[in-house]
């Protein structure tokens, strides 16, 4: 198989509530959270890795469409009509003609201002309704931007692969996994990113969407 495009994809995901995407805890700091966010080792600043955004999007879309056919881990079918095997890559699957990922998500560094904050969380004891094991989450701050990229490879053996959209648009080549790659994100963006997004964490704002340096068509909103 032969590569014949690389199509870059460039937009800023904004929190609109808080994020946690935990981290380690190096040292032990008084006072500080019990589970803090992921931070850069050289900047300090926290970030929203590649391989979050793109677990995100893969069992987001995996779940919309019934795909996997394993709760308990990626689909791994290979088949030629798969959207997740050929987008995401066959997971586990040693056997597959598909070839690689189309997708390359780099790392999302935080752009301009932001803050951190401590999100205290509890356990109800359903028999007293009294709050028991406190618990305090690191968050990235409502309003903190970050910076994301998308690399989309296209190979030859995509021109024949074709996919209904969430619209019911039919598309193919190409443009087909863009429609893929457009479908994960608008569910990460209605779902949220990282931890406690059932609690009131995770919700972000997808936008400014940028093919190759132009609007980007497929993106809704």
């Amino acid at each position: 198989m032969q590569r014949t495009a690389l199509r870059t994809l460039d937009f800023t995901i904004t929190c609109t509530t808080g994020l946690h995407i935990g981290g380690s805890q190096d040292e032990l700091v008084i006072g500080g959270s019990d589970n803090p966010v992921i931070k850069s080792p050289v900047t300090g600043k926290p970030y929203i890795p590649g391989s979050s955004l793109k677990g995100k999007m893969r069992a987001e879309l995996e779940r919309d469409r019934g795909i996997s056919r394993n709760p308990e881990r990626p689909c791994g079918c290979a088949g030629r009509d798969c959207p997740i095997c050929r987008v995401f890559g066959a997971h586990m699957n040693t056997r597959s003609t598909l070839g690689p990922s189309r997708i390359i998500v780099r790392d999302a560094p935080v752009a301009g201002n932001h803050h951190l904050e401590n999100k205290t969380e509890n356990v109800i004891n359903r028999k007293t309704g009294a709050a028991q094991h406190p618990r305090q989450n690191e968050r990235v701050g409502e309003g903190a931007v970050f910076r994301a990229q998308i690399v989309l490879q296209v190979f030859d053996q995509d021109a024949d692969f074709r996919y209904r959209d969430n619209s019911r648009r039919q598309h193919q080549g190409g443009d087909a996994l863009q429609a893929v790659l457009a479908d994960a994100l608008q569910r990460v963006q209605q779902t949220g990113l990282g931890g406690g997004t059932s609690r009131g964490s995770g919700a972000v704002r997808l936008s400014n969407f940028l093919w190759d340096g132009e609007p980007w068509k497929h993106w809704s909103g």
